[in-house]
């Protein structure tokens, strides 16, 4: 099925009531003990994720596709993120666009690395006062990650 297959899928599978599933191609490593995401030209420690998930441990330095639905994303600077304690992966963005949602905004941001850009959209609380063209560090709980083999399509976890 391929990686561009799994996100050509991923774009178009729409959540009822939410924008689409964000779907980033990735690689996983190993650095000093700890898993790191390498996606969107960012290389994000993600404390914890193979002692939750140790199948993944297979797809260490091969082509994975992480997903992660908007609602799961929240502004760090304001959001929900403390409640997962050393559970959270942290990216660091652009925002593109802000649309007001009842007590929500839907944000849709780029990943902070231009030259692996990857467009997201994330769904954080109304309390978020972050602006068009302003940096935003969004947070999740690692246990939110949904996570593709990128050659098959399969889900892995």
């Amino acid at each position: 099925m391929g990686v561009s297959n799994v996100l050509d899928r991923g774009a178009d599978s729409p959540v009822a009531g939410a924008p689409r599933i964000n779907l980033m191609a990735a690689t996983l490593v190993e650095h000093l003990g700890t898993a790191v995401l390498a996606v969107g030209g960012q290389q994000v420690p993600v404390p914890g994720l193979l002692l939750l998930r140790p199948s993944l441990r297979r797809y260490l330095r091969r082509p994975i596709v992480v997903g992660i639905k908007p609602e799961h994303l929240q502004d760090a600077v304001i959001g929900r993120a403390a409640a997962a304690g050393p559970a959270v992966l942290v990216l660091h963005g652009v925002v593109r666009r802000v649309q007001p949602a009842g007590p929500e905004r839907i944000v849709h941001l780029e990943l902070a690395d231009a030259e692996h850009a990857a467009t997201l959209v994330a769904r954080v609380s109304g309390r978020s006062r972050v602006g068009v063209d302003e940096a935003i560090m969004l947070a999740v709980d690692i246990r939110h990650l949904m996570v593709f083999d990128a050659e098959s399509g399969h889900g892995l976890w």
